[in-house]
């Protein structure tokens, strides 16, 4: 084999591993849109539905129980049920979700009964701030809410 058809060779392998890479991906995606469908079926909500607009009663039982605000689960598993990419993979990472804090955290930034920081602490889950992302306060101010000096 010449050196040419060697790097066509080599060139082709590269281009068909591209492919399969490509393709793996593009399966995973359409296996998690699927997840997500399947998990609104059983639901009972519509595929399209955002069960965050507290608006729609019928939504509220993806999180509460039949007496809100009583959750179905602790804060944490509440949240993590329909957002798992978020755990471990959280924009903020060192930030203790799940612990008691040791530093003065305001009241616009609920913590838990027992004082821990949760998915709520810097999340409104009916997102009625209008801030992006759910945030409770403005992006820019969520940090020194906390950390003065930041």
């Amino acid at each position: 084999m010449s050196g040419s058809e060697r790097k066509g060779l080599d060139h082709s392998r590269r281009r068909s591993g591209a492919g399969a890479l490509f393709f793996a991906l593009f399966l995973a995606s359409i296996m998690t849109a699927a997840a997500a469908a399947s998990a609104a079926e059983r639901e009972g909500m519509p595929q399209t539905a955002n069960p965050h607009n507290f608006v729609v009663k019928a939504y509220c039982k993806v999180c509460h129980t039949a007496r809100p605000p009583e959750l179905n689960f602790d804060p944490v598993t509440t949240c993590t049920k329909c957002h798992p990419a978020n755990v471990g993979n959280h924009p903020v990472p060192r930030h203790p979700i799940g612990k008691k804090v040791r530093i003065y955290v305001p009241g616009k930034l609920p913590l838990t009964e027992d004082g821990k920081i949760v998915c709520y602490t810097c999340h409104d889950p009916h997102n009625k701030s209008g801030f992006g992302k759910m945030l409770r306060v403005d992006y820019f101010g969520l940090c020194v809410s906390c950390h003065v000096g930041y």
